[in-house]
């Protein structure tokens, strides 16, 4: 993830509702998509990266679009993250 501005997540319960953000997401900003994880007990996220501005705008319409299939449970953008961070990340 060098040379990054910005992640953004999302998290929902269900699947479907994180298929169908992550692909607003990556059709609405010009971000690319780092991971996505099953967290245990329905919960799953993804993590994208990008600009500040592509990554906030990337998770607008994720959360928009996933909201109308499932349930939402959190979103966050870091602006500069860590490079600590890396190592959370599979890659």
């Amino acid at each position: 993830m060098a040379n990054r501005n910005a992640i953004g997540i999302l998290e929902t319960k269900g699947l479907s509702a994180l298929v169908q953000g992550a692909d607003a997401a990556l059709k609405s900003a010009s971000v690319e998509l780092v991971e996505w994880r099953q967290i245990g007990s329905g919960y799953v996220s993804f993590v994208v990266e990008g600009d500040v501005a592509a990554v906030r705008s990337a998770i607008e319409a994720a959360v928009e679009a996933a909201s109308h299939v499932g349930e939402v449970i959190s979103q966050v953008v870091i602006p500069r993250p860590v490079e600590e961070l890396d190592a959370s990340f599979h890659r």
